[in-house]
Formats: structure tokens, C-alpha cells, sequence
């Protein structure tokens, strides 16, 4: 199945793009809708993506293609079942014939009274054997005659189931500069709104068919789209039948699908795992389509890494002149005279630094100012001066001695 692809860069990109895959003309390519276009590298289903579909393809309403009864089925008018194989119109001339327009991925069928979304999301992809099975007595077989169509991308996601987890995966044109086209029915439908005040515009919606993997693929499902490469010949002049409005169901377009039942051999595709961001789908990256070992955060990434550190040790001791920084200043500190003769001293001498004595820091307090103490200088009597025993009766013994 396909339920995610890619188509990234911007509209100019993508326009060349198709140009130089030579499935538009450079002169006169028309794109419709173009504004309505964001191109982005995780479309989902309900996302509006563009398509190419022929200028002069008649909506599935065309009553001289066919005869459209109550339900929207179709069946094929004597002018169509009568044309003959081999009558379609050849690539260069498909080219003049064709054009870009945006539509919503999800087939709404023209005959549909609302849009739905249960409805679109079992639209999204249609498988070849439904086709095939029922003609044009289905939902298909409204679109099938006229509405046939092409959606360009760089290329698909699949998710490969690995036990109880999946690993998503992309594929692509072996050379990343060409897309890759899947084949597509698209339809048109006006939905009354009720309140509305203006008239409904046309909603264009498209769906891709689907094909049992080829064997080289199986390994990573068993669906695949049906996809045209631009670099096979082959491949493109099946485009330009697939495009061709005239070319009738019972004659070419049966045997042509149901040659994919028995395995068309096609465009080998380069294939690899992805982030598994991909899968949500509000997420948007141009990493998304890289495979996972040479994003940023990927194996080539963290051993680059790893061999970087291991060489700037190497760097660092070089005799190249670093700039003056705060670390190189730091360096140079460690490499002067002192500090080798620091290194240079062994554990005897730091031992005998310490068996000398300390001198003890003077006080920090201050002396009180006033004239110093002379040495050896006697004192100066004070004549107001007087002895404790003036102060004190003479004893009479001493008195009577005396």
C-alpha cells in the first residue's frame, strides 16, 4: 500500500522537476491551484498534493463517454468499446497535453453527498483487482475511463514490520533528482453546504492504485503502487496510455493492469530505513527522506564525532600558535620557571620546609601612640607627691626606741 510520500523543496522545484522528467512542456505548463499547494516531505492522506491529468479529460458526468445510472456506475458507449489498440497519441505529443493540478489525496466519488472521512480513508489507495474484478461496474468505474492520472514524489514510505515494532522506510528513483509517478484516478465533486452564503467550489480528489509487490520487494511488503519511472522507456510510454482519455477499458487498459498481476519487471528502486518521526504526521523535515546513518544524530555522525575527539589531543599539543584565551593563559601560568622547580621538588625537601620554624605574624592590634620609653633613665619625682605612711600615727614603740 502507500500511505505517506514525499515531495519536498519549493513549487518552483517541483515544477522543474517534472519538466526535466519530460512529462510536462516547458512552454506551456499550467499548474491550477497552485497556491493550494504546500510541498512537504511527509504527505499524508487528506493532504493536498499535485497531479498531472490531461487538459482535454472529460469529467466522469461526459454523457458521450458514458452512460452514468443512479449509483455513479459507468459503462462503455459503442464509440469507446469501439476504437482499436494502438491509437493513442505518442509521449511528445502527451506532453503538449498535459497539466498540473492540486487535489486532495482521498477519492470523494462525484455522485457523494458529504465528504466523509471513513469514507476517504478506505479511498486513499486503489487495489488493481478491484479494478479488475468488477470494471466498471464500481465505484471505480466511474473514473476509471477518463480520470486517470499521475501524482509525481520523490518517493514513499512503508513501514517494515519487525516483530512487535516497524521501521519505516523509503523508496526512490536510484537517482534522488528524478521522481518517481505513481498511477492515479482522480474525481470532482460539489458539496451543498448548508448556511452557506457563497456557491460550493469543486472538490478535486485523487487515489493511487496499488499492486501486489514485485519479488525484489516483498521482503518489505506485500503492496506496492503502481509506479512509472522516467528514465525507462518503457515505463513511459505506459504513462502516456495511462494519461490517454481515449484509450478504452476492454481493449488496452485491462490487459495493461492485469500485466502487473503477472510481473512487469520495472525501474529497480534504492531503498533504505528513515527516523521513525516520520510516522507522526504533523512532523516535517527534509531529514525525513536521508537515511538514517547520515543524519546528524546518525552512526556515520557519532563516529565522526568520536575520531574528532581522539584528535584534538594531538591538536592541543602542537606547536602552532592557539589564540590568547583564558585557558591558554593558564597554560602558559603552568609552564614558568617557578612552577617546574616546584615540580622539580621531591618529598625530602618539602620535609625539611617544614622542620624550620614558623615565625609567629605579628599582631594585627595597634600600639597606642605617645613618646616612646627611654632606656635606663630614672624616674622624675613628682613634688606633690607624698607616702602612704604620712597618712598613718607614728607607733609608740617605735616612738619610746627612738
Amino acid at each position: 500500500m502507500c500511505g505517506r510520500f514525499a515531495l519536498g523543496g519549493d513549487r518552483d522545484e517541483v515544477l522543474n522537476r517534472i519538466i526535466r522528467d519530460r512529462v510536462l512542456d516547458a512552454e506551456d505548463a499550467e499548474w491550477e491551484e497552485e497556491e493550494a499547494f504546500y510541498p512537504r516531505y511527509n504527505i499524508a492522506p487528506r493532504t493536498r498534493a499535485p497531479v498531472i491529468r490531461r487538459r482535454q479529460g472529460a469529467g466522469p458526468q461526459d454523457s458521450s463517454e458514458h452512460e452514468i445510472n443512479e449509483e455513479g456506475m459507468t459503462g462503455e458507449t459503442s464509440s469507446t468499446t469501439e476504437r482499436a489498440e494502438g491509437t493513442s497519441t505518442t509521449p511528445a505529443q502527451s506532453r503538449h497535453n498535459n497539466m498540473l493540478q492540486t487535489m486532495r489525496w482521498g477519492l470523494v466519488p462525484h455522485y457523494s453527498k458529504s465528504d466523509n472521512y471513513s469514507t476517504t480513508a478506505n479511498t486513499i489507495n486503489a487495489r488493481v483487482e478491484t479494478i479488475l474484478e468488477r470494471g466498471s461496474n464500481s465505484m471505480w468505474g466511474a473514473v476509471i475511463q477518463t480520470n486517470r492520472c499521475l501524482v509525481p514524489a520523490q518517493g514513499y514510505y512503508e513501514w517494515l514490520t519487525k516483530g512487535k515494532s516497524k521501521v519505516p522506510h523509503f523508496v526512490r528513483h536510484p537517482d534522488e533528482s528524478n521522481n518517481i509517478y505513481f498511477a492515479g484516478l482522480w474525481d470532482v465533486v460539489t458539496l451543498e453546504q448548508e448556511g452557506a452564503t457563497e456557491p460550493p467550489k469543486p472538490l478535486y480528489t485523487f487515489s493511487i492504485i496499488t499492486i501486489p509487490a514485485r519479488p525484489e520487494m516483498e521482503w518489505l511488503h506485500d503492496r506496492m503502487p503502481l509506479i512509472f519511472s522516467p528514465t525507462s522507456p518503457g515505463d513511459m510510454e505506459r504513462m502516456n496510455k495511462w494519461l490517454d482519455p481515449e484509450v478504452s477499458w476492454s481493449y488496452e487498459l485491462m490487459p495493461f493492469l492485469t500485466s502487473y498481476l503477472q510481473g512487469v519487471p520495472g525501474q529497480p528502486f534504492t531503498i533504505y530505513p528513515v527516523p521513525p518521526e516520520v510516522g507522526k504526521v504533523g512532523n516535517e523535515s527534509k531529514s525525513f527522506i536521508q537515511p538514517v546513518d547520515q543524519r546528524k544524530d546518525g552512526i556515520k555522525a557519532l563516529f565522526a564525532k568520536q575520531n574528532r575527539q581522539k584528535e584534538e589531543p594531538e591538536m592541543s599539543t602542537s606547536t602552532e600558535t592557539l589564540p590568547e584565551t583564558t585557558s591558554n593563559k593558564k597554560r602558559e601560568r603552568s609552564k614558568t620557571p617557578e612552577s617546574l622547580e616546584k615540580r622539580e621538588e621531591g618529598p625530602s625537601t618539602k620535609r625539611a620546609k617544614l622542620d624550620t620554624p614558623v615565625k609567629t605574624p605579628a599582631s594585627p592590634r595597634k600600639k597606642p601612640q605617645g613618646s616612646p620609653k627611654k632606656k635606663n633613665a630614672s624616674p622624675v619625682k613628682d613634688p606633690n607627691a607624698r607616702t602612704i605612711s604620712q597618712f598613718f600615727p607614728v607607733s609608740p614603740r617605735k616612738a619610746t626606741s627612738e
